[in-house]
């Protein structure tokens, strides 16, 4: 284990990730490499009277830390039983060193479309994976969680018997984007697929994943900048992993989203006077939520809660919650 204070060689990075945006201010980081490293972290913040804070990749990053860092990217071993179909995974991992550990036993997490982003934090927020309307959240396949404290070093969980998967990803020109929402909010979606509508900028996105087959032709309504869908192996519809940025967002989980309330939150997102991307993702299936859809929006610069609370206000009525995974850089 090394420990570092402000001033030293390696303290900038040690306290930074992938949110560029907020930076950790900790009066000492302890940069642990196993439980015991954590026992002593927590052992130390608590006869000082001092916060702890856990931090891999920093994606969800809300509050910097101010008292003691604990700093889990050492501390990243991944372990497959293909014989039970379980990974054990420490603080610090990612999902694709599961991925990559566990494909050549035809074997797949619940990972979502980040592939850099940390197994524990996503786990514990619920985990919406890539075939989340399939399988349900990563949270249910947890079979055991280690811990020293409140801070969680590791958990066991149940990887699936996938190799394959359908999916792929169409974009629009934004001009079609009306057009393009409809044809997704009418969509008689299977159980089994798991899709999402993104807007980024001059494009609308849509992707959808299952490991069975079904049919997008009638998301086609317009001419696409990107047409690719087929059948491949699950690492390439897990994500790949982007470089650190600035960015803030924050969600909503809704038990309903009328067509014409639709229309008007991407129109205010539109219209926000800063870029605010929405994500849209229809849940049930096999998420055993009241909510019928989540709704997230992303912009790459902070101070912007205003903004997406304006948006958020087209749907203030249908609103029964906000899922931990997608909070960033909000209180």
């Amino acid at each position: 284990m090394r420990i570092f204070y402000p001033g030293d060689t390696g303290y900038d990075d040690e306290r930074s990730g992938f949110q560029t945006g907020l930076r950790h201010e900790p009066q000492v980081i302890f940069a642990v490499e196993n439980a015991r490293d954590v026992e002593q972290a927590v052992h130390h913040a608590e006869t000082r009277g001092l916060d702890h804070t856990v931090h891999t990749t920093g994606h969800g990053l809300t509050t910097p830390a101010t008292g003691v860092l604990i700093s889990t990217r050492r501390m990243n071993n991944v372990e497959i039983d293909p014989t039970t179909r379980t990974a054990r995974a420490e603080a610090g991992a990612v999902w694709q060193q599961v991925i990559e550990q566990a494909s050549p036993h035809g074997l797949a997490p619940l990972s979502g479309d980040a592939s850099d982003v940390g197994v524990v934090g996503y786990t514990l927020g619920g985990g919406f994976s890539v075939l989340a309307r399939e399988f349900g959240f990563a949270s249910d396949r947890v079979r055991k969680t280690e811990k020293v404290g409140d801070v969680v070093t590791a958990l066991e969980f149940d990887l699936l018997e996938i190799d394959q998967v359908h999916a792929g990803e169409l974009h629009f020109d934004a001009e079609h984007a009306e057009a393009v929402f409809e044809a997704f909010h009418s969509w008689d979606l299977p159980d089994h697929v798991t899709p999402t509508l993104t807007t980024l900028g001059d494009v609308v996105r849509l992707t959808f994943a299952s490991t069975r087959p079904f049919d997008v032709d009638h998301l086609r309504v317009a001419p696409t900048l990107i047409d690719e869908f087929g059948r491949k192996p699950f690492a390439e519809a897990a994500g790949k992993p982007l470089p650190p940025h600035t960015y803030q967002g924050d969600n909503v989980l809704l038990d309903d989203l009328p067509l014409d309330v639709l229309h008007r939150v991407r129109q205010a997102a539109s219209n926000a006077g800063v870029p605010v991307f929405l994500g849209l993702m229809p849940l049930g299936g096999a998420l055993k939520t009241e909510a019928t859809h989540l709704l997230k929006l992303i912009s790459p610069l902070l101070g912007v809660e205003q903004q997406h609370e304006e948006v958020f206000d087209e749907v203030r009525s249908f609103v029964v919650g906000r899922s931990r995974n997608f909070r960033y850089a909000v209180g």
